[in-house]
């Protein structure tokens, strides 16, 4: 099922990475079994259905404070709504991935979005 999203709103997201059950030599997170995700660097975009051309970027900001078990993971994703009105009306792809300082790559399965025109747009503001 894809997300409904406004071209020329702000777009801002937070979640956070956690990978399945525990690891053996993580050592962060709430159950101290995770690796540290301050460590790590996400990486997101967005791109046409096919996942061919890339149609938005994204600023990423990791949140995650080793000494706050709690925010492990923690990331914040946003675009000005500025960026958001070049994107063209369709259905898009919203690609996430993180980077870990040992060179491991994870990637999840992308997030589907219906990129929609805002009809008040035409409206100024």
């Amino acid at each position: 099922m894809a997300v409904d999203f406004y071209a020329g709103t702000t777009f801002s997201y937070a979640g956070t990475l956690a990978l399945e059950g525990g690891v053996a030599s993580g050592t962060s997170g709430v159950n101290g079994d995770q690796p540290d995700f301050s460590q790590w660097s996400i990486q997101v975009g967005l791109f046409d259905a096919e996942a061919e051309t890339q149609i938005g970027s994204f600023s990423v900001t990791n949140l995650s404070d080793p000494t706050v078990p709690t925010t492990n993971g923690l990331f914040q994703i946003t675009a000005a709504a500025s960026a958001t009105a070049t994107w063209p009306v369709g259905k898009a792809q919203f690609w996430i991935s993180a980077k870990g300082p040992d060179g491991t790559t994870l990637s999840c399965q992308p997030f589907w979005y219906r990129i929609k025109a805002n009809p008040l747009s035409k409206y100024g503001s």
